[in-house]
């Protein structure tokens, strides 16, 4: 009879209002035909070069060693088949992967003695034979050469062909099967098992972030919350996922308690409606309350309850009136008062918050706490009935691992529920509605709370892991130049709203001191570089186009210019160290070197000036027909890293770790600045190919941070 109720009040839930905060995105690539910012064009699965490397050593193991010794190997790799271990070792090493796990093989297997090169040599002996007699669904043009080298290892060097065909696949934006290797579809099956870096189906998500507090404004605590939920969201849209963005905001509970307790008794005026209530010209012209007002309410009744005794009560007392429901005729339900007022102070906080999200472009829909109000007597009662739950001094309890000393309270002895209450019936809720991927993203102190929702949820037969992800998110605290939690003079958290304006004031001095850095940074460049007089002049004349251009700089000088490049200092800085907690420091976060994003904007905002100075059109030329010149070193090494996109944003959305890609798209940034440095273009016998390296690259760099959030600009 519980599940049947709580069935019918999910189905009603579902159709209930929510409020959704308004997202637009768009692309400064409108030009592009087959090229999509917000989706794949390619199947990144097929081109995994990772999954490619697997399959085909996979197939080698297979063609190359006997029943006996594939079964040591299946052995030590505890089941079958053998998965082959890859990493990208630094470029002195001058190969592109290296096979580790081999030599460890070898060693613990001890099949031939002491040779822990057998193997190896083996392997690599056998690719050298059958090389140009692989089937192409184990891409036989993948790899060009294989060593063993000290202990085992076995170095990797990529195909020419490979990379150019990577390369082509960005320029063109669609697939051409038949110069793009690949899987075959038949072979997927059958060796996805062997992805090191996990291979996802497309699920059904539900990402729980931002989940502001009502009554309180933002603090700088939530922006991680918000930038990492963001980034995470548009991750797994990326990748085919069909995701829900949920704020389990908290507008249930004694926080809420105190705010209405406090402010209907000191007769505050934006809920002199309810107080003053036969006053029919106040009825009409209700007070406006602004977010600062409410968190001075919300700090006024916290001081208030701790020196008050009689006063904790009545909040005690308010906040479980509130959780009795809206008022009905009959008298039941909650206070009309109360309620009232709960209903007034969450509409000023929506607009606070909303203010927020917009600046920041974060879409969600408002599911509180009060969402699931009626769910949670049937919740405390199912865990009774199953012999979970149990009284203890009057409260309702979950002992888990039989600890006594330590309960989870989910009812207090006042009949009062909990968010661990809550907790619960989100993720009952969450799994009865269909979700194969259920994310929560808070700060790290939850980390425990909610390995015990999860534990819960499993014992009670709800969660079933086999068929649901669960995925807790934590992250570390933002600190001020202290070392303590970021906060304001007087102790009290900084809003922050207050602290996105100071990052577009200082987006616009940082876009100032560009001009000059841009010149400066020519003559580093000159005095640091052993170049010829061509290339100086080649320099002095891009860095002279780069002056003419500051009148565009000016002209783009606007409040939506600067609060891109602000806003997205700030997301990115937070999401490139998701899990320590970091200072909060703007010269940081604005920096032109270094892992920022004024870095990669920068090195976006030149290659644009580039294609310009070029008249570049990639659709002019036939990329199916264009010949590439065999690669110079740093040409190379900026095409290797376009071919590892695929790989790098499958590791992303398997680990849900969007640091990786802003590591990843640092990695490409140096890399293409390297290149840029140190090879002519315009104007050398290798300019299209050159300008098509640069094109994807540019194709990358924007891919790349809109999926963490942040937008791209022209000119920094």
């Amino acid at each position: 009879m519980i599940q049947s109720k709580f069935n019918s009040l999910n189905k009603l839930y579902q159709s209930s209002r929510i409020i959704c905060l308004k997202r637009n995105y768009s692309s400064n690539n409108t030009s592009l035909e087959d090229y999509n910012l917000n989706n794949k064009w390619f199947n990144l699965d097929k081109k995994s070069t990772y999954a490619m490397l697997h399959s085909t050593f996979n197939h080698l193991i297979d063609q190359t060693f006997d029943e006996q010794e594939k079964r040591s190997l299946y052995q030590h790799s505890k089941q079958p088949p053998f998965k082959p271990i890859f990493s990208v070792p630094p470029t002195k090493f001058k190969c592109d992967f290296s096979l580790n796990n081999i030599p460890l093989a070898s060693k613990m297997i001890n099949i031939k003695g002491n040779d822990t090169v057998y193997y190896s040599k083996k392997l690599t002996d056998s690719f050298s034979n059958i090389k140009h007699q692989l089937p192409d669904k184990y891409s036989s043009k993948l790899i060009d050469k294989m060593e063993v080298v000290d202990k085992g290892f076995i170095n990797i060097t990529l195909s020419n062909d490979y990379l150019v065909d990577s390369l082509r696949m960005w320029c063109i934006g669609k697939e051409d099967l038949n110069s793009v290797y690949q899987l075959s579809d038949s072979n997927r099956s059958s060796t996805s098992n062997a992805f090191s870096i996990g291979s996802t189906s497309k699920k059904r998500v539900l990402v729980d972030f931002a989940s502001p507090n009502m009554s309180k404004e933002l603090h700088a605590g939530h922006l991680r919350s918000i930038a990492l939920g963001e980034s995470v969201c548009r991750i797994l849209e990326y990748m085919g996922h069909d995701v829900e963005r949920i704020s389990h905001a908290g507008d249930f509970g004694t926080p809420m308690g105190m705010v209405i307790a406090h402010a209907l008794e000191i007769k505050s005026p934006f809920l002199r409606h309810i107080w003053d209530k036969d006053n029919k010209e106040i009825q009409q012209d209700i007070t406006a309350i602004t977010p600062k007002e409410l968190s001075t309410l919300y700090s006024e009744s916290k001081k208030k309850t701790k020196m008050d005794p009689e006063f904790n009560k009545k909040t005690l007392l308010t906040a479980a009136e509130l959780q009795k429901g809206p008022p009905q005729q009959d008298g039941s339900g909650s206070n009309p008062d109360i309620y009232n007022a709960w209903l007034r102070i969450c509409e000023a906080s929506r607009i606070g918050f909303q203010n927020v999200f917009d600046l920041l472009k974060v879409t969600a829909k408002e599911r509180g706490e009060s969402f699931y109000r009626e769910f949670l007597p049937l919740i405390v009662n199912e865990l009774k009935e199953k012999g979970l739950a149990k009284e203890s001094q009057g409260a309702m309890c979950v002992f888990l691992n039989g600890d006594q000393e330590d309960p989870y309270i989910i009812q207090k002895s006042d009949g009062a529920y909990l968010y661990s209450t809550t907790d619960l019936a989100a993720i009952k809720n969450r799994i009865e509605s269909g979700k194969e991927w259920i994310i929560i993203i808070t700060d790290e102190s939850q980390k425990s709370h909610f390995e015990k929702v999860f534990s819960i949820a499993t014992q009670v037969g709800w969660l079933d892991k086999s068929k649901t992800r669960v995925d807790h998110l934590a992250f570390g605290v933002v600190r001020g130049a202290d070392g303590q939690k970021l906060s304001s003079r007087d102790g009290s958290p900084i809003p922050l709203i207050d602290l996105l304006n100071e990052a577009i004031s200082r987006a616009i001095k940082a876009s100032d001191i560009a001009k000059s850095f841009t010149r400066s940074e020519k003559m580093d460049l000159i005095d640091s570089t052993s170049r010829d007089l061509e290339t100086k002049e080649r320099l002095e004349t891009k860095y002279e186009m780069d002056a003419d251009d500051d009148d565009h700089n000016s002209s783009s000088s606007n409040i939506e210019h600067f609060k891109k490049i602000g806003m997205g200092a700030l997301k990115y800085f937070d999401l490139s160290q998701r899990n320590a907690s970091y200072t909060f420091n703007y010269n940081n976060m604005l920096a032109f070197k270094g892992n920022t994003s004024i870095y990669l904007l920068y090195s976006y905002s030149r290659i644009s000036t580039l294609l310009k100075r070029a008249n570049f059109n990639v659709n002019l030329l036939n990329l199916n027909e264009f010949v590439f010149k065999e690669f110079t070193e740093k040409e190379r090494h900026l095409v290797f890293l376009i071919s590892r996109f695929s790989d790098i944003i499958k590791s992303t959305e398997n680990t849900l770790r969007p640091g990786v890609l802003c590591d990843y798209l640092w990695d490409v940034a140096n890399s293409f600045h390297a290149f840029y440095e140190s090879e002519r273009i315009i104007g050398s016998d290798r300019q299209d190919q050159r300008l098509l390296i640069c094109f994807a690259t540019q194709r990358i760099l924007s891919t790349g941070l809109n999926l963490l959030g942040v937008e791209t600009v022209e000119r920094i």
